[in-house]
């Protein structure tokens, strides 16, 4: 591959804001604010998903006009690296939070969780300019590889301090948050010395105001979104295949806690879905860019609703033992079959998803792109409302089927993704597009 410089300076932050979505989002902080900060069972929860959700329709809102206002004015660097350095600002300032200070949870995760998010999407944005279009899947998977194993890495990290220090209590967690800050700077240390912005077609003008850029570009996309129909439609089809994943995410934990997982075990759990997660990326590393785009996405979702599916099959039966009082006898080896691949899953599908979002995005609107893609992503949180009311409600197979469905229509819209045409689409000049040219493969 060329330019393994800007590469790896790019995969720099994607393991820099692997310690926020680990230590932070997943792990850590929302026992911690339940258990130390609010210390009120009947209202925590209700509090923590107002605050979490106040962040994600934040990063929905904000997405697709900061994504256009930085391609207009060639700031995605800039951009980058200022969520970067504020995410690590606050989540440093975590710590400090005492018992009761709800509104300095608030108003210090608010900020955090938008940076880390939006800093995602103006991550992504990079992807095109990394390589020629023919290895594109290449990049994404490998820069997932080496960020899913950093995950891993703090992973242990946490758990050897947990256990060698007895931080048991999550009053104990906060120098956490000091080294997931901590490790967040660092690691964009690299993207920005060495990070180069990609360069603009025509100068910005300096004059116009930047939101009124951003705003004038979104709008001008909008009025054209015909002509990139095959990356609408791919976008549509990432909401619902997103909402499995954040299912996924949200919801791993608790349905192995339902079937018996202690903390030990769930600890495990979550460490094989890492694990997988990693292995899931070898496949679109080595084979997405020459098997196709499509073609790859939809084998994923093919695997993924089997797995539903079949989780679905595991849950119903696990409620007739028992009904019966014969859950002694029943199988757990089957749950582990299933973690294996979801993890697998959300490695594959993540980073496919991302490389198809780049090959089929103008590359003069880069950001703009996957600021749109951002905002799918956020508003798949929200998705996930109806599996957890049909959970509460029906049950865990019924909801387990509503996930399937969710599969079943993002498999059937990426189906309708001519890929050929939306590169053509978005590269007018496909020889002059990248270094190698147009690479052959056809729509499925």
């Amino acid at each position: 591959m060329p330019r393994q410089g800007q590469i790896w300076s790019w995969i720099s932050f994607d393991v820099a804001n692997q310690s926020f979505t680990l230590i932070i989002n997943t792990l850590l902080f929302s026992i911690f604010f339940s258990e130390v900060v609010v210390r009120t069972p009947a209202i925590d929860d209700r509090i923590w998903a107002l605050t979490y959700g106040t962040s994600m329709l934040l990063t929905a809102l904000l997405s697709p006009i900061a994504g256009a206002a930085a391609d207009a004015r060639a700031w995605k660097k800039r951009c980058l690296i200022g969520t970067g350095l504020t995410c690590s600002l606050f989540t440093c300032g975590l710590a400090f939070i005492q018992p009761g200070q709800i509104w300095l949870a608030v108003l210090l995760y608010v900020p955090a969780n938008l940076a880390f998010s939006i800093g995602e999407n103006f991550l992504a944005s990079f992807l095109p300019f990394l390589g020629p279009s023919n290895k594109i899947g290449r990049v994404s998977g490998f820069s997932w590889a080496i960020s899913y194993s950093s995950a891993l890495v703090l992973l242990l990290i946490t758990a050897a301090l947990m256990l060698g220090l007895d931080l048991r209590h999550a009053d104990q967690w906060r120098p956490f948050f000091v080294v997931a800050g901590l490790w967040f700077l660092v690691f964009t240390i690299p993207t920005l010395v060495w990070l180069k912005e990609p360069p603009l077609e025509e100068a910005p003008d300096a004059q116009e105001n930047i939101l009124v850029a951003g705003f004038s570009r979104l709008r001008d996309s909008l009025r054209h979104v015909y002509q990139y129909r095959d990356l609408a439609v791919l976008l549509a089809a990432s909401l619902f295949y997103a909402t499995s994943m954040s299912v996924v995410v949200f919801f791993a934990s608790k349905l192995a806690a339902e079937y018996g997982f202690n903390q030990v075990k769930l600890v495990l759990f979550v460490a094989v879905i890492t694990v997988s997660g990693i292995f899931g990326t070898i496949l679109p590393t080595l084979y997405q860019d020459r098997f196709g785009h499509r073609r790859t996405t939809v084998v994923l979702l093919l695997v993924w609703l089997a797995t539903a599916l079949g989780f679905a099959l595991y849950a119903y039966l696990h409620q007739v033992y028992s009904a019966r009082g014969e859950l002694a006898t029943f199988p757990v080896w089957p749950l582990w079959v299933v973690g294996n691949l979801l993890g697998f899953g959300l490695g594959a599908l993540g980073t496919a998803n991302r490389a198809f979002v780049g090959y089929l995005a103008p590359p003069e609107r880069t950001a703009e792109a996957f600021g749109l893609w951002g905002l799918t992503l956020k508003v798949s949180a929200i998705m996930t409302f109806p599996f957890a009311w049909v959970r509460d409600t029906a049950g865990t197979p019924s909801a387990l089927l509503v996930l399937a469905g969710f599969l079943v229509v993002g498999l059937l819209l990426t189906m309708m993704v001519d890929e050929k045409r939306g590169y053509l689409a978005a590269h007018p000049d496909p020889w002059s597009a990248s270094p190698n040219g147009l690479r052959s493969n056809t729509s499925m």
